[in-house]
């Protein structure tokens, strides 16, 4: 019975562990090691998509200086040479009426009536000197003179505008259809010469010159001529001026500690900034403009680029990171994930090692008491240790089976079908929870890491985060309307807190092309909650780069007024209507107007942080046009006043408790 029994064991061991113990394990290990895959590729794409993700947008922002530019010069070209040809018609025009007023005072010795007003234009000049051809040829000097002036001034104050537009420019030129100067504007630095620009103009006769590059009495200029009706214009920009390529470049969102942008012209030389190995970037131009991820090596360092151009300008923007940087949060993801793996197998392998163990002996005590059971020993008792309910359940109803059994062995034949009835019954149940227990086991284990899943979960996520705003905020109003939100109040710097929230909100500031600055001076510590500070802070700063224009500003200053820090949140934003400003504060409220339509949000913001102002003892209120910005202003009582009063108090009440003893001592 003891061989036998062992024998059973080793094969039901050996059954189990092949059956139910290695297929999961092998699903497991096979979607595990997917897992890794796809977490190694998601980690490496995500770091190119960042530096592609900079490229782009510091791109698009050299697009738009680059296209401004263009449609200046064309503009101020096209004007000029307009002025130029109005210039030259009229002094075509003169000269006619030069030459028949001149036939006319040959004739008749007079310079009135003259045919078609031939005379008109000299008539100051012969009437006060006379009528005669020198009298006519003298005015005729000073008409023209005067028209020359007058298109010089207008050609001068129109260069002089372009000029004070786009402070970094060197030279405008603009040239007829044979390629001759028609007008320039030249720095002084360049000591009047157009005569290095000439080549340019000439080409941009037939098509776009975008950013050729020229040195120029020591200066880098990036040359842009562009095509115009009856001529070309030309414009040339100090590369290096703090006011051109370098606006662009020191906004391009990167951490500068791993990474560097370079901006490149249309012939793929770099324009900025002023590098080493600037071959190495033009010799891989062409692969760069590709926009996919090129290896440089710079100083001896292979470095991964991902470019984007900016617009049809032909301009490159690209951003290089050392690859061991980009691949660094790969490889350590690898790493971690094998050594979770190994762990996770380890463990998988032992706890299922054990549980194996533990239910094999346990359904041999059950079988073997089955058996025993089988033989007739019906008085004989199943006892299992450290056993699942359900096979002490099982357990427990073979005993009374077999109880029964013998109880009822004499009325065998009429108790046998309700013996089956109830043991069917009463056996149904433990098995059903035995069988949804493994197979619950089995689910629990086979569904880790389920790329499906992982999908789901990630189109599921944007509409579930706004939900979970909406009803966070729903929470804080009942929270604050039930009266059971406390406030911690604190001495806070509240300077540290804003600085904290702006070095965040930078990104999405920059993204927005919004400016944000806060000015620290007078800041001071004050009594708050901290964590509802934040809050504060940070809706008034979300809410104002949100409703904010391009190229806009968000400003956070303070100023101290009747012990009260007030804090001061301006932008250059959309502002708020006059009929809506009195609900600015109601629940649910938002401003209706086509110009925000788009900007998503619950309506709660605003009316939870004056109600968190308002619990911690301060102020809000704002100021606002509607096109033109918005300044909120809150206050916040002073820590170091709040402080110094609250001990004052402390003071006079422990003078009041001493003073009666010192009097009843004095009597």
């Amino acid at each position: 019975m003891g061989e036998e029994k062992n024998k059973y064991e080793g094969n039901l061991h050996r059954r189990f562990v092949m059956r139910v113990l290695l297929p999961p394990f092998i699903a497991l290990l096979f979607l595990s090691l997917i897992g890794l895959w796809q977490l190694d590729s998601l980690l490496r794409r995500q770091a190119t998509d960042n530096l592609r993700r900079s490229a782009t947008t510091t791109a698009a922002a050299l697009e738009r200086e680059l296209a401004l530019r263009k449609t200046v010069s064309k503009r101020t070209g096209e004007e000029l040479l307009v002025i130029k040809n109005q210039y030259q018609d009229t002094r075509k025009t003169l000269d006619i009426k030069r030459d028949a007023c001149r036939e006319f005072i040959r004739k008749d010795r007079n310079f009135r009536n003259s045919p078609g007003g031939a005379c008109e234009p000299f008539t100051v000049g012969l009437a006060n000197n006379g009528v005669s051809l020198a009298a006519l040829e003298d005015e005729y000097v000073v008409v023209v003179g005067a028209l020359a002036t007058e298109q010089n001034q207008r050609i001068n104050e129109r260069l002089s505008a372009f000029k004070q537009f786009f402070p970094e420019t060197l030279a405008v030129i603009i040239a007829d259809k044979d390629n001759q100067v028609v007008s320039s504007a030249l720095s002084g630095a360049l000591k009047g010469s157009t005569e290095a620009f000439a080549t340019s103009t000439k080409d941009a006769l037939t098509s776009s010159v975008n950013g050729r590059q020229l040195v120029v009495e020591s200066f880098q200029l990036g040359l842009f001529a562009y095509p115009i009706a009856g001529g070309s214009v030309l414009a040339a920009y100090d590369l290096y001026n703090e006011q051109f390529i370098r606006q662009t470049w020191d906004q391009a969102p990167i951490d500068r500690k791993q990474a560097i942008a370079v901006i490149l012209d249309s012939e793929d030389n770099v324009a900025y900034p002023n590098i080493k190995n600037t071959e190495s970037f033009k010799t891989s131009g062409s692969a760069l403009r590709s926009e996919k991820p090129t290896e440089i090596n710079l100083d001896g360092v292979q470095h991964t680029v991902l470019a984007a151009q900016a617009g049809s300008s032909g301009w490159l923007v690209a951003i290089a990171s050392p690859t061991a940087a980009v691949l660094a949060p790969s490889r350590d993801a690898q790493l971690a994930g094998l050594i979770f793996l190994g762990l996770f197998m380890v463990g998988f392998a032992w706890v299922g090692s054990f549980f194996v163990q533990r239910t094999l002996k346990n359904i041999v005590r059950l079988v073997s008491g089955a058996m025993v059971f089988g033989t007739g020993r019906l008085d004989y008792k199943i006892e299992l240790d450290h056993a699942d309910s359900e096979f002490v359940r099982l357990g427990e109803t073979m005993n009374q089976m077999a109880a029964r059994i013998a109880q009822a062995e004499k009325e065998l034949d009429e108790k046998n079908r309700e013996f089956i009835s109830v043991a069917t019954h009463e056996l149904r149940a433990p098995m059903t929870a035995i069988i949804g227990h493994l197979s619950l086991f089995k689910e629990m284990h086979d569904d880790k890491l389920d790329p499906n899943a992982k999908l789901l979960v990630d189109q599921a996520y944007y509409g579930t985060a706004r939900l979970r705003d909406l009803v966070n905020d729903m929470l804080n109003v009942a929270r604050l309307e039930s009266g059971k939100s406390e406030f911690a109040l604190t001495p806070v710097s509240i300077k540290t807190v804003i600085e904290e929230i702006v070095d965040t909100m930078n990104v999405v500031a920059a993204i927005a092309k919004v400016k944000l600055a806060y000015q620290n001076d007078n800041a001071t510590e004050v009594i708050a909650d901290e964590n509802r500070l934040r809050i504060i802070i940070n809706n008034f700063v979300s809410n104002a780069i949100k409703y904010n224009r391009p190229d806009g500003k968000v400003v956070i200053s303070h100023h101290i007024k009747d012990n009260q820090l007030v804090t001061v949140i301006s932008d250059t934003g959309l502002g708020i209507p006059d009929d809506q400003k009195e609900h600015m504060f109601e629940k649910f409220f938002r401003v209706d107007n086509a110009d925000r339509k788009s900007v998503a949000g619950t309506g709660l913001g605003m009316y939870i942080v004056k109600q968190y102002i308002d619990q911690m003892h301060g102020v809000l209120w704002f100021e606002s046009t509607h096109g033109k910005g918005t300044k909120f202003y809150f206050s916040l009582p002073l820590a170091k006043v709040t402080l110094r009063v609250k001990v004052s108090s402390k003071i006079e009440k422990a003078v009041k408790r001493v003073e009666p003893s010192h009097a009843t001592k004095a009597h």
